[in-house]
């Protein structure tokens, strides 16, 4: 296949696309890597701040019932020493009443005794003592309900106790930890998440480039084999080779310009016993030589100097003069001429000229090259 510099160049920005994709897959993965760990790390934080979540509130809970404990205590607490104090009032009232009664009785009983009836003096002294008894009675029920009071009160303090609330403070602060732990967490794995959600758009649109790149470049190559298929199939019906044959024909360009064809040759085209036809730049056979035929001269189609030429030259026209670059067919291609405008180079020549004369390739030489194609329009002087 000859070398298509158009080819050369898709192929080189495909492989450029390709290394941008593979860069940004790296960059890719790796972002997806982190956003993975940090989404773990996020999982993680979270049942750690459930966990904690948990625990605050089992001790939240607790406290509380403790709490509801305490109240319930202290409320029955509250009422023996309400109803006993309301009680004590009352009794102690009753109390000073009967104690002033006793004074009077006992004032009284002395007043008679010392200044009276001395017979009523025992009356008003059995008054006062009955008073005095009433009095100790009434202060002893008070006393009971005051030990009452401190009983309860004692088993109020020990069966309700003040609420501990350390351990729920405790827990309410590992929570707190823990929240942050997640919060700070939560916020890496949505940087990283972001940052690989942009490098998956940017590996994206560096796929999609390369997969335009690959598809360019396919396209040319399937057009620069076609292309070179049409050739070699053009050059293998120059050189007459049979179908059979061409599967396996190796083609050679030389750099004089002509073309070395081998074909029929045991395994492949130039294999043992090949045959051999070459072709001059023009396209003309000039050795034809068979699968297993003899080597020697009887394979040279003509003479080896198929043109004369290429020469510049000048033809004179009716208003200017026209610069030319020529050559002459010779021995079988004789009466042919190939013309172009310019004098040219060998190269340039053989790529742009026109033909004129008999036919003597594809027919008897009855009919002219000229009114079959061969005036391409690289001449324009006179006679073309």
């Amino acid at each position: 296949m000859s070398r298509n510099y158009e080819l050369d160049l898709l192929k080189s920005q495909e492989e450029e696309a390709f290394r941008r994709k593979q860069d940004a897959w790296e960059k890719y993965a790796d972002a997806r890597d982190r956003a993975n760990e940090a989404h773990d790390e996020m999982e993680s934080a979270w049942q750690e701040r459930c966990s904690a979540r948990d625990e605050m509130n089992h001790e939240f809970d607790a406290m509380q019932a403790s709490r509801t404990h305490h109240d319930d205590v202290w409320d029955e607490y509250g009422r023996i020493r309400d109803y006993n104090n309301s009680r004590i009032d009352a009794l102690r009232a009753e109390a000073d009443d009967e104690h002033q009664q006793m004074i009077r009785c006992f004032e009284e009983a002395s007043s008679e005794y010392e200044y009276g009836d001395k017979a009523m003096a025992p009356v008003y002294s059995q008054e006062g003592h009955e008073h005095k008894d009433r009095r100790d009675e009434l202060n002893s029920e008070v006393s009971v309900l005051i030990q009452e009071i401190k009983d309860a009160k004692e088993n109020a303090e020990y069966r309700a106790p003040k609420t501990d609330s350390s351990s729920f403070h405790m827990a309410k602060d590992e929570f707190e930890r823990a929240k942050a732990r997640h919060e700070s967490a939560q916020a890496e794995f949505k940087r990283c998440k972001a940052e690989r959600d942009r490098l998956k758009d940017e590996f994206d649109s560096a796929q999609a480039d390369f997969v335009r790149a690959k598809e360019r470049f396919e396209q040319k190559l399937a057009e620069v084999k076609e292309s070179n298929r049409r050739e070699r199939e053009r050059t293998l019906d120059k050189a007459g080779v049979r179908y059979s044959e061409r599967r396996d024909a190796k083609i050679v360009k030389k750099s004089d310009g002509t073309t070395q064809v081998y074909h029929g040759g045991v395994g492949k085209g130039d294999g043992y016993g090949h045959g051999h036809t070459a072709l001059d730049q023009f396209g003309n056979k000039t050795y034809d030589r068979g699968a297993f035929e003899k080597h020697g001269s009887q394979n040279y189609t003509d003479e080896k100097t198929r043109w004369d030429g290429p020469h510049h030259g000048v033809i004179l026209g009716k208003d200017r003069d026209y610069d030319v670059t020529f050559s002459q067919g010779m021995g079988k291609k004789s009466g042919q001429t190939v013309i172009a405008d310019g004098h040219l180079s060998k190269r340039e020549f053989h790529k742009s000229h026109n033909h004129y004369g008999p036919d003597v390739k594809y027919g008897d030489g009855s009919e002219r090259i000229e009114n079959k194609g061969g005036d391409r329009g690289y001449y324009t002087g006179p006679g073309h």
